[in-house]
């Protein structure tokens, strides 16, 4: 039977693969390939809530890493 300690670590471990993941395709995501992505947009001269889209898209995808940081901040790397 595992220990609670175990369980906790197990967790833990599952959860330092999500965020790491989540955080490597939002690094992917933001200035890589997801640029073509809306890159025919951008040449239109279009904008999301007055910021032209590139800018917008790459600052989107900026946050979200911010949050996963401040996720992992406060579950991962507490210390007891």
């Amino acid at each position: 039977m595992d220990s609670p300690d175990q369980n906790e670590s197990h967790g833990k471990s599952r959860l330092a693969k999500i965020l790491g993941s989540a955080f490597l395709f939002a690094l992917i995501m933001g200035p890589g390939p997801g640029l073509y992505l809306i890159n025919g947009y951008a040449k239109e001269g279009g904008s999301a809530l007055g910021f032209p889209v590139l800018y917008a898209w790459c600052v989107f995808w900026l946050l979200v890493e911010a949050v996963i940081v401040v996720i992992a901040s406060r579950t991962l790397w507490r210390s007891r």
